[in-house]
């Protein structure tokens, strides 16, 4: 068996992988909102278009755990951008009693747009490294995201990964939760 890595004595958040891309993902996000201000989307916005634009119609709780938005925040979200006229909610054709949400044509359009900007800013993060270099970082990510897939996936299920949120939340609440009580 392999030495493990870390410590009780060794872990600090400056050597931690879960301190480190979650803080790399709080600055990512703030960085790009800022360059989002002169368009007519924010960033969190354009998120939440693309994830639209690679399905043809999703519900509000599968958009939720995919992208780590509670349902209030998801909410907030969606309602502007129906109100902007790139998304809209529609009774779901496999079952009318459910809503599901859907990209429009503006809407593909403004993300496809946007997208240029996050680009520019992809481009200017990775400058400091080779393409080897982004190539063996990116290849390491997604290893990670494998990894962190398949540990958040309970044994034999076929859902989706539960969201930080959720797993942030008191154990006793998953359980509840786990065994179809309220949380």
């Amino acid at each position: 068996m392999r030495q493990p890595y870390y410590s009780l004595e060794s872990l600090e958040p400056d050597n931690s992988v879960g301190y480190l891309l979650k803080r790399c993902g709080i600055l990512m996000h703030q960085v790009a909102e800022r360059r989002f201000e002169s368009l007519p989307i924010t960033f969190s916005q354009w998120v939440v278009l693309v994830h639209l634009a690679r399905q043809e119609h999703i519900s509000a709780t599968q958009l939720s755990a995919h992208l780590g938005h509670d349902m209030g925040a998801l909410t907030r979200v969606v309602d502007e951008l129906e109100r902007l006229g790139f998304a809209r909610r529609e009774r779901s054709r496999r079952d009318r009693r459910a809503v599901e949400i859907a990209i429009t044509a503006a809407g593909r359009r403004e993300a496809t747009n946007a997208k240029r900007v996050v680009v520019e800013l992809l481009n200017r993060l990775v400058e400091p490294f080779t393409p080897r270099e982004i190539d063996v970082l990116l290849g390491l990510l997604q290893r990670l995201h494998g990894h962190l897939q398949e540990a958040a996936t309970p044994k034999g299920a076929a859902q989706s990964a539960p969201t930080l949120a959720e797993l942030d939340r008191p154990r006793r609440a998953r359980r509840k939760s786990a065994h179809g009580g309220a949380t």
